[in-house]
């Protein structure tokens, strides 16, 4: 991004990919909420060039706001300035939360230094973008977004001195309590990019609000969201073990707000590499006073044994398990999965890390793939137990392509060339070694086509991992397996219409069974060779029992038996979960909670 001085605004070139509500492509366009956040960089830098800068932004951002009370786009901007909210597809509603926050703020930080009529304009902005939370009044199971909201409805209510503002934001925040005591965490969990969000909101909330029952709620609530990022960390790979709600990398890179939370015990970047641009810019670290509570700190610094957490997300019902993930942490590798969930592109489902903290990471990561794009219609279903991984993949219908609602599937029909369930596998080539039903596959080759229920092996720098196909069944076609190597990266596909060519029409109806089932075990290389883990992993048989309706399968895996019953049919994501599951040595899952310690008391 660079500044365009004609538009006072930030630019950026806009590609040809797809991108959630925005139609723009191929094409120069000028962000809003980057724009007011560099405004606010500018007035932290300080300068009387950078003030004249930020206030211009400023000039231009505010008119772009929708302030027609009576407009469903009421108090939003649009991503850009070229493409108001009402032309977007559609607009996104957080965009009143996020530049309503980044302009309370400015106000609350260099308010003194604003031109009188400019702060008058800031400060009526505020107060449409806070009556436009106010009347989304967003789910408190949208985790970020509830905790920004809040912090916007409970900061314009002091700085607007609205009093029924400011009860319906305390309203709110008791809410938000209540919603996470019926589980005891995140229904948007282990998010690093939305962990990062809430947390830098609960602490401009410690920063501005004045109100001291917000203030006393609002630290329990952080206390408890370190708590459950803390349950997640893997010191050994510096990465949040999975599974994980929302993420947008699978590597965290250099998370700055962590080293700054933690007092620098973890070091990402040093003051040279910042300067140097070595990591991308993270201005707002800068400003936002993080702090990892001490009790918690010893858990991201101190030594890692081997340990199994598991954690309620969301309740269940008389027919429906619980949502509910499984974290195995060992010294050089984590294993992590969620029980159900599915393959829309920021979910992590079934993840591994190993390594020493290297950047770029070292993972193993399962997704389901429609042509290239991670497709939403897929579930996941798994039963974990310390390393071992009982997983299945089915489909529901209403769904999603590339999104869950916002680009659905139509009449249960689309094109497709690929439809395929991939084992992402992001090491060196060099440093891999793979085994094919106990035979190796020669280093030299960039692809490899194997029977679909082949058993494949790896060596990696840090671990030894098994995957097992067990079941792939859809419709009536021929599934293939294929390895993909490249200098970088090694990828495992199970491809649901065979081989793949040319794109497809799929019609649900037409697609009488569809299901795939497998096996992940990860281990340590601390016992014996590739070959011996292979034969040890061969050894680890799965009875399957099929009906018209649903396949369930029971492993004797290492870690104990694993049983796991999905759906074979295409019917809806409800139906789907009614049709889940998940025994450990023939008994339930045991269910979890993060802390039995109420918030709202």
């Amino acid at each position: 991004e660079s500044f365009d001085e004609e538009a006072a605004l930030l630019k950026r070139t806009i590609g040809h990919e797809y991108r959630y509500h925005t139609n723009l492509r191929n094409t120069v366009a000028h962000p809003t909420r980057d724009s007011l956040g560099y405004a606010l960089l500018l007035l932290e830098a300080g300068g009387r060039l950078r003030q004249k800068r930020a206030f211009k932004i400023l000039a231009r951002v505010l008119p772009l706001q929708n302030v027609d009370a009576a407009s469903k786009w009421y108090g939003l901007w649009g991503y850009y300035m070229e493409e108001p909210p009402e032309k977007m597809s559609p607009a996104d509603w957080n965009w009143a939360d996020f530049n309503g926050a980044t302009l309370l703020m400015i106000n609350a930080r260099h308010g003194r230094l604003l031109p009188k009529e400019l702060r008058a304009r800031i400060r009526e902005s505020i107060r449409h973008a806070a009556c436009s939370v106010r009347r989304r009044n967003v789910s408190m199971n949208y985790t970020n977004i509830a905790v920004k909201g809040t912090f916007v409805t409970l900061a314009a209510a002091e700085v607007l001195d609205d009093r029924d503002l400011g009860a319906y934001a305390l309203d709110r925040l008791h809410r938000f309590a209540k919603n996470l005591d019926i589980t005891g965490s995140f229904a948007e969990y282990n998010s690093p990019t939305y962990a990062q969000v809430s947390l830098a909101n609960f602490t401009r909330l410690r920063m501005i609000v004045k109100n001291p029952e917000a203030l006393s709620l609002a630290a329990k609530f952080k206390h408890r969201l370190w708590e459950h990022l803390a349950t997640h960390w893997h010191a050994p790979t510096a990465q949040f073990a999975a599974p994980m709600s929302r993420c947008y990398r699978t590597d965290i890179g250099a998370p700055l707000w962590l080293q700054k939370s933690l007092g620098g015990a973890i070091t990402f970047a040093s003051l040279p590499d910042i300067r140097a641009a070595k990591i991308p810019a993270q201005g707002e670290v800068g400003m936002l006073e993080f702090r990892c509570p001490d009790d918690l700190k010893d858990k991201f610094v101190g030594p890692t044994g081997t340990m199994q957490h598991r954690e309620l997300f969301a309740l269940g019902s008389e027919k429906m398990r619980p949502v509910q993930g499984t974290t195995y942490l060992a010294p050089r590798f984590s294993l992590g999965s969620v029980n159900r969930g599915d393959f829309w592109v920021q979910r992590r489902p079934l993840l591994a890390y190993w390594g020493n903290g290297e950047r770029p990471a070292r993972y193993l990561q399962v997704r389901l793939m429609k042509d290239d794009y991670d497709f939403s219609s897929a579930l996941f279903y798994s039963v974990q137990n310390k390393n071992c991984v009982l997983g299945a993949v089915n489909f529901c219908t209403p769904g999603g392509d590339k999104h869950l609602s916002l680009d659905p599937v139509k009449n249960g029909e689309f094109m497709a060339a690929r439809l395929c369930l991939q084992f992402l596998i992001e090491e060196e080539k060099a440093s891999l070694r793979l085994l094919a039903d106990g035979e190796p596959l020669p280093t030299g080759d960039q692809s490899a086509h194997l029977p679909p229920e082949s058993r494949l092996t790896i060596q990696t720098s840090g671990c030894r991992i098994s995957i097992a196909p067990l079941l792939t069944l859809f419709g009536n076609g021929t599934p293939s397996l294929k390895v993909i190597r490249s200098d970088t990266q090694t990828i495992i596909e199970l491809h649901l219409l065979g081989r793949g060519g040319e794109s497809q029409l799929i019609k649900w109806s037409d697609v009488s069974r569809a299901i795939v089932a497998f096996t992940v075990i990860v281990e340590e290389t601390d016992f014996g060779s590739l070959e011996s883990f292979d034969a040890r992993s061969a050894k680890q048989k799965c009875e399957i029992t099929q009906t018209e309706n649903q396949a369930t399968l029971a492993w004797e895996s290492a870690a104990g038996r694993l049983q796991l019953s999905a759906g074979k049919k295409i019917v809806a994501a409800a139906n789907q979960s009614e049709l889940f599951a998940e025994r450990i040595n023939g008994s339930n899952v045991p269910v979890v909670r993060l802390s039995e310690a109420r918030l709202d008391s």
